[in-house]
C-alpha cells in the first residue's frame, strides 16, 4: 500500500481495500471515503435532478492503482468495480449522491470516462451519480 494511502487509513480519513495475488503480494488497491462537492460544480443536467442542498454528499474513490507488473491485465476495471459495488452499500445506510474522482492526468480522465464518470464544471474531479452505478452493476 502506498505510504500516503496508509497515512490516510491511519488517521481514519479513509478505509483502504486491497486485492492480493495468490503469494499475498499486492496487485493493486482502493481508498473509500466520503465528501461532497458544491452543487453549482455539477453540470445542470444532473444538478436538477438534486436536492437545493449547497454541497452535495458523495463517496470518493481517492486512490486507485495497480502494481506496474500487473497493469494490463484489467485489474484496474475489476478494482473500479468492487470500489462502486462497495459504494452502493453504503448507499443503502447512508445518503450519498454518487462518487467522484481526482484524475491525475488525461489517460486518468479518459480511463473514468469509459465508466460514464462526468466531468466538473470548473475542475478536473470527475462524478459518477449514484443511479449510474446502479445501472453499472445491475446485471
Amino acid at each position: 500500500m502506498a505510504k500516503i494511502a496508509k497515512q490516510d487509513v491511519e488517521k481514519d480519513v479513509a478505509v483502504c481495500y486491497i486485492l492480493e495475488g495468490e503469494d499475498g503480494k499486492v496487485l493493486g488497491y482502493f481508498t473509500l471515503s466520503s465528501g461532497s462537492i458544491p452543487k453549482e460544480e455539477i453540470p445542470e443536467k444532473e444538478s436538477k435532478k438534486l436536492p437545493r442542498y449547497l454541497d452535495i454528499p458523495f463517496a470518493v474513490i481517492g486512490r486507485l492503482a495497480v502494481d506496474k507488473k500487473y497493469q494490463g491485465r484489467k485489474l484496474g476495471d475489476y478494482l473500479l468495480v468492487e470500489a462502486l459495488g462497495e459504494i452502493l452499500k453504503v448507499a443503502e445506510v447512508l445518503g450519498i449522491a454518487g462518487v467522484f474522482v481526482d484524475p491525475i492526468d488525461e489517460s486518468a480522465v479518459n480511463y473514468y470516462e469509459k465508466f460514464g464518470f462526468i466531468k466538473l464544471n470548473s475542475s478536473d474531479r470527475m462524478f459518477l451519480p449514484i443511479a449510474t452505478i446502479r445501472a453499472l452493476l445491475k446485471d
